[in-house]
């Protein structure tokens, strides 16, 4: 008998712990966060978000790739009106769901227009999004010059752009655009500085172009120390191939991309006069026009 009491006390403290867990966890926070009573604790705040799963990212690229062009944006409205955050909508709706149209034209499951048109809607609703993702920052102090670009040859610009939207939150002064040639490349290093030059490649068999994008770009460029950085699923898989093709460093994602480009700036800046280390500061917060044309 004494040993079953026990046992039915045990498991009462157990559930009563696991109840006072739910309400401080997820209760609280919810009912905080719904009716504004006082600050939240970012822990807080992380528990009351809405978690986007495996299945919103099947929801949404069925939205994107829906007749209806505003679906997708009708998707995402009610995600954050659910308490999903900003980053969360970039970082595990948006790419995912872009990966997911990859490997769906990859496998024959959808054609090259109905993934056009289904980023371009994407591309979009985070332009949509980027006051409100900017607004988070909390820098007051220019960081340096970036220019992000594709390898030539390839579409889909929506990675970097996403890049750019956390360097430029970070305090980067950031060019994004379409893949240019290499001569208008060339001819933007030699004229401008960049402390960094950022590569998204989607295939393999764009490494050797890439490759001799780096030599020519670092002997053309105006800042003689300019550093490289790559992304995309290719050097995920293999971060060796980032040596192979003259890069400085690996941008896993895009919400690591910021702290990899400033590990770069003591290189990009090293033995140079002051005049030169302020060159590439410019404007906080200045998002240049290439990426708005698109």
């Amino acid at each position: 008998m004494d040993h079953l009491t026990s046992q039915r006390r045990s498991e009462r403290l157990e559930r009563l712990e696991r109840l006072e867990r739910t309400i401080q966890n997820e209760l609280v926070p919810r009912l905080m966060t719904s009716h504004r009573v006082g600050p939240v604790s970012p822990a807080m705040a992380a528990a009351a978000a809405r978690v986007l799963s495996e299945g919103d990212v099947q929801a949404f690229v069925a939205a994107v790739r829906s007749p209806d062009d505003g679906r997708g944006a009708q998707f995402v409205r009610t995600v954050l009106a659910e308490g999903a955050t900003v980053e969360a909508v970039y970082l595990d709706l948006l790419a995912p769901s872009a990966r997911r149209l990859g490997d769906m034209w990859d496998n024959d499951e959808c054609d090259f227009v109905e993934v056009t048109v289904a980023l371009g809607r994407m591309q979009r609703l985070l332009r949509d999004l980027s006051q409100v993702f900017l607004a988070e920052s909390g820098h007051a102090e220019p960081v340096g010059n970036i220019l992000l670009t594709c390898v030539p040859g390839e579409q889909h610009t929506l990675g970097i752009i996403m890049v750019g939207e956390f360097l430029l939150r970070d305090g980067w002064r950031v060019l994004v655009g379409a893949p240019w040639t290499e001569s208008d490349l060339l001819s933007m290093v030699a004229t401008e500085w960049y402390d960094v030059i950022g590569f998204s490649v989607g295939t393999e068999s764009r490494l050797s172009v890439l490759r001799r994008d780096i030599r020519r770009l670092k002997q053309a460029s105006r800042n003689t120390n300019v550093q490289v950085m790559v992304g995309g699923q290719l050097f995920a898989d293999d971060p060796s191939l980032a040596d192979q093709v003259g890069a400085n460093a690996i941008a896993s994602d895009a919400r690591q991309a910021p702290a990899i480009a400033r590990s770069l700036l003591t290189a990009a800046r090293a033995g140079l006069s002051e005049a030169h280390r302020t060159e590439g500061l410019g404007e906080y917060g200045q998002f240049r026009e290439a990426l708005r044309r698109e």
